[in-house]
């Protein structure tokens, strides 16, 4: 028999152990697949995602596969090719996700971010002096915050004010109430610490939700 043939007949076999539920099914399509579904995307991703990356991408697209094997449908496209469309799409999604990792990281002009942040809290000196104090202890006080309070805190930080809830919320899995609720127990919380290490903060600020 053809190895063309031999092929397709496995595929077929593996198929009806996905439509099954068989997780024999998704080791098939890994073994059969996988490699090659790895390689294509090292070509096409080289540039933006590193091996590991492009490992992820291949394990998350197999969960996919997995949850949703009922939907495959032959006449659209081979095994194989399923696979790949699902793990391009996983590998898009990372890189899409890096690029708000990346807008959301910490920015280099602290003193500039954190006074529109924090409007009127800020001590106005110039060199080293009170308001390097009070940005040194600013982010001594949010990396004692609970984890998503600190991540909320930090990207408010870096966006200068309230950073986008929609992308906050996918990058943290969690829903937009949480980040609400998180942004304003994290600035009460931080407010407190801060009023702990003896800074002083004046009615504008309560203004702006540090009440």
């Amino acid at each position: 028999m053809p190895a063309s043939s031999q092929r397709l007949d496995r595929d077929a076999e593996t198929e009806r152990l996905l439509m099954r539920g068989d997780s024999e099914g998704i080791r098939r399509l890994l073994v059969d697949h996988g490699g090659r579904v790895s390689a294509l995307l090292r070509k096409e991703f080289v540039k933006v995602l590193d091996l590991q990356e492009i490992d992820d991408a291949v394990s998350q697209a197999s969960v996919r596969a997995w949850r949703s094997s009922s939907r495959y449908d032959p006449q659209r496209g081979t095994l194989g090719a399923w696979l790949y469309v699902i793990a391009r799409n996983c590998a898009r999604r990372m890189i899409e996700a890096k690029k708000r990792h990346a807008a959301l990281s910490f920015v280099d002009d602290l003193d500039s971010s954190a006074g529109a942040w924090m409007p009127g809290m800020l001590p106005d000196d110039k060199g080293d002096g009170p308001k390097d104090k009070f940005l040194q202890d600013v982010m001594s006080c949010i990396d004692e915050l609970a984890p998503q309070q600190k991540a909320v805190l930090l990207a408010d930080l870096a966006a200068g004010g309230a950073a986008a809830t929609d992308a906050l919320a996918e990058q943290l899995k969690t829903s937009r109430n949480s980040i609400y609720v998180s942004r304003n127990n994290g600035r009460k919380a931080l407010r407190a610490a801060m009023l702990d290490r003896g800074h002083t903060f004046d009615y504008g600020a309560q203004a702006e939700g540090w009440s």
